[in-house]
């Protein structure tokens, strides 16, 4: 049971994060783009750690591997890469160097993308979907 709660929050999140970003990407005429791509971002966070949580509970209690794979892997990764993007950008707000902190934002925002999207792909051929 607990894996399905994994599938369903890391699909949420997946979900939050790709609109989040598509957010920034294509509506910042939008007057309140910025709010809505904040909201995505930090539900995705927050629903990827009950994804993160839920697998671990799981791990814990059916004695399984730790990390053993490449989804594992770049789950891992990634689910670091969002809480940092996320840091990253409300700390934007209030850095000294701000065009430098919303630099790195962006640039981990798009290596964050890449491994939620690698993770999701290497999870669904591990359930046999892809």
């Amino acid at each position: 049971m607990l894996f399905l709660f994994h599938l369903i929050f890391m699909s949420a999140a997946t979900l939050c994060l790709i609109s989040g970003v598509w957010v920034a990407m294509g509506f910042r005429k939008n007057r309140n783009w910025l709010k809505i791509h904040k909201t995505l971002n930090l539900t995705g966070a927050l629903i990827g750690l009950a994804g993160f949580a839920a697998v671990a509970a799981n791990i814990i209690t059916t004695g399984g591997e730790h990390f053993s794979g490449l989804h594992q892997q770049a789950g891992l990764t990634a689910l670091i890469l969002v809480c940092l993007t996320v840091f990253l950008g409300f700390y934007s707000f209030r850095a000294k160097s701000k065009t430098t902190v919303r630099a790195f934002h962006r640039w981990s925002g798009r290596l964050t993308l890449v491994f939620v999207i690698t993770a999701a792909v290497l999870g669904l051929r591990m359930i046999g979907i892809f």
